[in-house]
């Protein structure tokens, strides 16, 4: 059994790069996103979670992108002196008590919309790269019992029994902006393998508030492209993977898996990257000797039918109008 989890980072950035993400859930290209509660497009995305309630929505925990939601004084090793967060290119030391204050002031701001989140995961990956980051998310992820995104390499947190949330089994970290942004997309799918994976994409639209705030401006339209292509959600429906959002994941690991599904055959793994081949089927060398002889008398037959036929010789046609005049 392959469950595929497509969740669209920045949620509530813009409302360019929110109306991009829903339009992406509604071609099939997405099924979870995360949402970040003190950005402009915050209150708008909201709005359209509310009208899109089977679209997982998970919290987008953000440390880099403008005001912290809790009080400054609060969290002093979290901002520069104007009171916005140090941005990810500065050097800085968050105190991990901080780090707690602000995640559960953003929790509670997005639990009092009245939704509920579907997993947590990190601005600009910190949780993969900060170990303090890392454990005050997977303490709040045990706490409420809802998953986390997977870290790609271990840190010492991530040992601990303890800090270990609910997750998939692998995720995909990449972009898919360049020209081979859907053929690349669609390599992954063939290659899925059984389990479950997260595939991270960054769709929506450019608009001003997103230029103010992010240097991810174009790819996020070329990324939309991709994710709203009729191939992606053709291809996961051919090729037979359960599209989950994150909500869905503990339930699906915990369901028996089918017999069917537990062999897996190497061309579960081929890639559709390939140059375009022949339909007609390959013969073996005896089959095209065999072939090559029916074909030469194939056309041997072909040349004697299309021959005249040749006209008897003198001295019989003389001997065949003796017979017609003695009849």
């Amino acid at each position: 059994m392959k469950q595929l989890i497509i969740n669209a980072d920045d949620f509530g950035l813009s409302p360019g790069v929110n109306q991009g993400i829903v339009e992406a859930y509604q071609a099939g290209g997405i099924s979870n996103t995360t949402l970040m509660v003190n950005m402009p497009g915050f209150t708008d995305a909201v709005r359209l979670a509310s009208l899109h309630p089977e679209m997982g929505v998970g919290l987008h925990f953000n440390l880099t992108y403008g005001r912290p939601v809790s009080d400054v004084r609060l969290v002093p090793s979290l901002v520069q002196k104007d009171g916005c967060f140090h941005s990810i290119s500065e050097i800085s030391s968050r105190e991990r008590s901080e780090i707690e204050i602000e995640l559960l002031a953003q929790w509670d701001r997005f639990i009092a919309t009245g939704l509920y989140p579907t997993h947590l995961d990190a601005h600009h990956h910190l949780h993969q790269v900060y170990p303090e980051v890392y454990e005050a998310m997977a303490r709040l992820a045990a706490r409420e019992n809802i998953p986390m995104r997977r870290l790609q390499q271990p840190h010492h947190f991530s040992g601990n029994p303890d800090l270990i949330p609910i997750h998939v089994d692998q995720v995909l970290l990449d972009t898919y902006d360049a020209d081979n942004g859907l053929q690349k997309l669609l390599c992954y799918l063939h290659n899925l393998p059984p389990g479950s994976t997260e595939i991270m994409c960054h769709p929506g639209y450019v608009d001003e508030p997103l230029q103010t705030l992010s240097k991810l401006t174009k790819e996020r339209e070329s990324e939309l492209a991709v994710f709203c292509n009729p191939a992606v959600s053709k291809t996961i429906q051919n090729l037979g993977i359960h599209m989950i959002h994150y909500g869905l994941l503990e339930s699906a690991i915990n369901e028996p898996i089918p017999k069917s599904s537990v062999a897996v055959s190497d061309t579960d793994y081929a890639s559709p990257v390939v140059p375009v081949q022949s339909l007609r089927p390959r013969r073996s060398v005896s089959q095209r000797k065999s072939f090559g002889k029916r074909k030469l008398k194939f056309h041997s037959l072909q040349r004697r039918k299309g021959r005249k036929r040749a006209l008897p010789r003198k001295k019989t046609r003389i001997a065949m109008r003796k017979k017609e005049k003695n009849r």
